[in-house]
């Protein structure tokens, strides 16, 4: 029992990635179609169960529209004012801020929703509307703040592929019963290989840009764990629903970093350093999530009459 708590634990898969990747560093041009894999898979087992209801949707109108405005408004707003500020001097990075400002949010701010006693069934409508708004939205955000450096066409073509085929994959992936456990094990191996693979092949940069590197970290933190921490005190002080909104701070700032990170891959090659922001954000993502489940719990317990009011 307790080695599956171990493999069931995404930190330690998280920490293994890092320790590999510093290790062992770049393994070729093939990385980048292995993290395709990597990515399809995971995405599919991530998306089990992500439905669209036309009545239920109807019924939440208002807050998935704020779940999309912190997705695509204040996620992405945020996301580029902060990498605005590593243009000069490094336009891979600024490529990368783009993506990762581009990508939806994280399938896994389900899972935040229902550990925090969040809304669950309205996190998983407004993920399925986001997800389907990527499909231009996505495109769109890249074209606007990169105009033609990238082919739009490929990006959309990429992001059909990340999002659509592993959502068609899910469905028949119902029929098979796979317990938690494995399927949560699953997940973390891929991600353990998503980490591996995207820091491995910017060991060089780490290593030779430390300061650069710090200051993505630092910019990463102020995107996630500062949005976050204001956002949750904002709405808590404004009396808010705390059910909706602990689906609108995760929309507002965990991104699906490994969608950008493969598309930094697949778009401007494994050697290039687009992929870092990702990479760190996705590492900074997990550990914001690791800390801001029982920070929330301590200073908005689900039981607060607060809760019950709407907003």
């Amino acid at each position: 029992m307790a080695l599956i708590g171990t493999l069931s634990n995404m930190r330690y898969w998280i920490i293994l990635g890092v320790a590999m990747a510093l290790l062992i560093g770049p393994i070729g041009d093939f990385s980048s179609n292995l993290l395709i894999i990597v990515l399809i898979i995971q995405m599919t087992l991530s998306m089990d169960g992500l439905t669209l209801n036309s009545e239920n949707i109807k019924k939440n109108k208002r807050p998935i529209l704020y779940s999309v405005i912190g997705c695509f408004g204040i996620s992405a707003g945020v996301t580029l004012i902060i990498g605005s500020f590593f243009i000069s001097g490094h336009q891979d990075l600024w490529n990368g801020w783009v993506l990762l400002a581009a990508v939806p949010c994280a399938v896994s701010c389900v899972t935040m929703s229902f550990y925090l006693k969040g809304n669950t069934t309205m996190c998983v409508l407004a993920l399925a509307v986001v997800y389907f708004l990527a499909l231009a939205l996505t495109p769109l955000i890249t074209l606007v703040m990169l105009g033609e450096a990238v082919s739009v066409l490929k990006i959309l073509s990429y992001v059909i592929l990340f999002v659509v085929v592993p959502m068609a994959a899910s469905f028949p992936l119902k029929k098979i019963k796979i317990d938690r456990t494995t399927r949560m094990i699953t997940v973390n191996i891929m991600m353990f290989l998503m980490v591996f693979l995207a820091l491995g092949a910017n060991r060089d940069f780490l290593s030779s840009e430390p300061v650069v590197v710090i200051l993505v970290i630092i910019a990463c933190i102020v995107r996630v764990f500062v949005v976050g921490f204001l956002m949750t005190h904002i709405f808590k002080k404004k009396g808010s629903n705390r059910e909706n909104a602990l689906v609108y701070i995760p929309m507002s700032v965990w991104k699906n970093s490994g969608l950008a990170t493969t598309l930094c891959f697949v778009l401007f090659g494994s050697a290039a350093g687009a992929a870092l922001p990702c990479a760190i954000s996705l590492l900074v993502e997990v550990l914001w999530f690791a800390s801001i489940s029982s920070y929330i719990e301590k200073i908005w317990p689900s039981d607060n009459p607060i809760s019950a009011v709407n907003g």
